[in-house]
């Protein structure tokens, strides 16, 4: 991957960033404000969110916990730049996109481990199967990562933080029912014994759902179970061991196309999945706290099953996606005001599938993996108390593809005593591509990786002590060898050779720019408001293409988000927000147009006592007629009401 393309960022970003990083006038750190937000994602290493050239946004477990939402993408639909795609009610097919970006060019993080379904044809995840759990955080950032996080960080990076116990026990349960028979409840416990901190926790969510067909009437119910656990056991000042685990399990009906009209409508398949994280690590300190080395090893692995009863054979698909990963970490503070971060890490895809049918009721099934080993540095400093730069290069050999090299420059000023933030960044990005693509019956194993490079600029301002504070950033970014399923019907290129179906291929080229904008406002204690707008332009860049200038599908061209809530001194929360997301079309050639919609929801929550609180919500409280994907349905209004227990 060492085109002429690549490296004109890649110069760029040096020339922008090296002056500033290892400028030898290394000033001392100007005060930091008490209540500034310390970012992991960003950087790899906690940092303050001022010193951070990059977009990021961060929901906090008191957000999470306003919104009552029940699904995680509940909460980011209304982070800027984050757009949602779902095929039908709860726990259906969900896909995020971020900046324009392809669904599987998202990575999702837990806890900093990748999960992701290498047994799909893009190897992304679907946040269908994800729910709210204890989680004390979410950060969301966007633009090309793949300095810091490899592969698939195009559009961004979504990485959600779980709760780690510190203290006496703390224990919390909370139980709620409402509309579509829609059943949740959820249980978690926290705390410190001696030298180990420990957190578990295990949900429930089961409703009778909608029909996923837009036109259908039967209700595709689903149910979701799903728990985690974290253990961290500090040997002594210098070594901390931690082990986590994550698994859930869902069930959700699905719709197709049935004979004799082979048009999409209501079916009784079902579908199953199941997905599993486990890891462990170390974490070692020395030099008086300034160097801090971890080591970690993780295995995830995603089983999904498909099933039609009418069927003599029932079972239709069968799907097993696994990931191993061993990776290194250091962070060194060489003084207060330059710090160096480097690591690396092998990981191992893997994936079997296989569809039986009548025809075959015993396929041979597919199986294939593929590796990857990667290593990166960066350099981050400050040479003038206003001033913080960072530059990073990654190389990453996979044993398809060859070689990758990616770099990330960001730069962070603070002007009129840090109330005034201006920052930039440039960064590149790409994805390997996924067994599937490479290894099934339709693949090519001569694909070369996807790549990304993308500049943003923004700036942030607050007013009267930080009760008002708003931001707006610039972005753009173009992809190129974007690989596409080529049909072969009728078609006489050489690529379809003996692929009588079709095939993939590193053809496609896409372009996206837009306008970020947040205004986040807390007058007083009691009362805040938060709002955002976005605009969006992708479009297909691949010339001589059918599509060529087109949008790309299920991208909004204007997004808007406001929330407002009020806290009364009597314990009583109360909020409304109202989200905005403008038309667009659901396929490439733009001949399908999904016609925007507005959703209003309606919060409330009583505190009773020192330990109950009763709560209730009403989604899409105008009940609103819209799709997120052609043809598939999306719920009405609906109405829940909840009991929460704090001990």
């Amino acid at each position: 991957m060492r085109s002429e393309y690549r490296n004109r960022w890649a110069i760029t970003a040096t020339v922008l960033t090296s002056t500033a990083l290892f400028s030898p006038a290394l000033a001392q750190r100007s005060a930091d404000p008490q209540n500034e937000t310390i970012i992991v994602t960003a950087t790899k290493a906690p940092q303050l969110a001022a010193k951070i050239g990059a977009s990021i946004s961060v929901v906090s477990a008191a957000q999470i916990q306003q919104v009552q939402a029940i699904s995680v993408v509940d909460v980011l639909r209304d982070v800027p730049g984050v757009a949602v795609s779902r095929n039908g009610g709860v726990g259906s097919l969900t896909s995020v996109r971020i900046r324009g970006a392809e669904a599987d060019q998202t990575v999702l993080l837990i806890d900093g481990v990748k999960l992701n379904d290498p047994s799909s044809p893009g190897g992304g995840y679907d946040f269908g199967n994800l729910l709210v759990g204890d989680i004390d955080r979410i950060e969301v950032l966007r633009g090309p990562q793949s300095t810091l996080y490899g592969s698939q960080a195009i559009g961004g990076v979504i990485n959600i933080i779980t709760a780690v116990g510190d203290g006496s026990l703390k224990s919390s349960g909370n139980f709620e029912a409402g509309s579509l028979k829609s059943r949740r409840a959820q249980v978690s416990a926290r705390g410190k014994s001696g030298s180990l901190r420990y957190a578990a926790s295990f949900g429930h969510f089961e409703t009778d759902g909608i029909s996923a067909a837009a036109s259908g009437t039967e209700a595709d119910s689903f149910v979701n179970n799903a728990a985690q656990a974290r253990l961290n056991f500090v040997v002594n000042e210098a070594l901390d061991i931690e082990a986590r685990a994550f698994w859930s399990k869902s069930n959700i009906g699905i719709d197709g196309f049935p004979a004799p009209t082979y048009a999409f409508a209501d079916t009784p398949e079902r579908s199953k999945t199941e997905a599993l994280i486990l890891y462990a690590g170390a974490k070692m300190t020395s030099l008086g706290g300034r160097l801090h080395t971890r080591f970690g090893l993780s295995h995830t692995i995603t089983d999904r099953t498909s099933k039609d009863p009418t069927l003599s054979l029932p079972v239709t698909f069968i799907a097993s996606g696994s990931n191993q990963r061993a990776d290194l970490q250091t962070t060194f503070d060489i003084t207060s005001n330059v710090q160096i971060v480097a690591g690396g890490e092998i990981e191992e895809a893997g994936l079997t599938t296989l569809s039986p049918s009548t025809f075959d009721p015993n396929p041979n099934p597919l199986r294939a993996k593929n590796q990857l080993a990667g290593v990166f540095i960066q350099g981050q400093a400050t040479p003038v108390s206003w001033l913080t730069a960072t530059l990073g290069v990654r190389w990453t050999s996979n044993d398809r593809f060859g070689e990758a090299l990616n770099t990330r420059s960001t730069l962070a000023a603070r002007f009129n005593e840090g109330t005034t933030i201006a920052r930039a960044s440039i960064a590149n990005g790409f994805k390997a591509p996924t067994p599937f693509q490479l290894f099934s019956d339709y693949g090519t194993q001569s694909l070369r990786p996807e790549e990304a490079s993308s500049f943003e600029v923004g700036i942030e301002q607050a007013f009267w002590d930080r009760r008002v504070i708003a931001a707006i950033t610039y972005f753009a970014r173009d992809t190129i060898n974007q690989i596409d399923f080529i049909s072969c019907f009728g078609n006489p290129t050489s690529i379809c050779t003996n692929r009588p179906f079709g095939t993939y291929d590193n053809v496609a080229k896409a372009k996206a720019d837009g306008i970020e904008a947040t205004l986040e406002a807390k007058p007083n204690e009691n009362l805040s408001f938060s709002a955002g707008y976005a605009t969006l332009d992708a479009r297909n860049d691949a010339a001589g293409s059918a599509n060529f200038g087109r949008a790309l599908p299920r991208r909004a061209r204007e997004t808007a988000f406001a929330t407002i809530a009020y806290r009364f001194e009597f314990g009583l929360d109360m909020s409304a927000s109202i989200s905005r997301v403008g038309d667009s079309f659901n396929n490439a050639s733009n001949t399908q147009r999904l016609v925007g919609y507005d959703l209003v929801s309606l919060r409330a929550s009583q505190k009773i006592g020192d330990i109950w609180s009763v709560y209730a919500r009403v989604e899409n409280a105008g009940d609103e007629t819209y799709q997120t994907a052609g043809g598939y349905g999306a719920p009405p209004r609906q109405a829940f009401v909840g009991l929460r227990a704090q001990f």
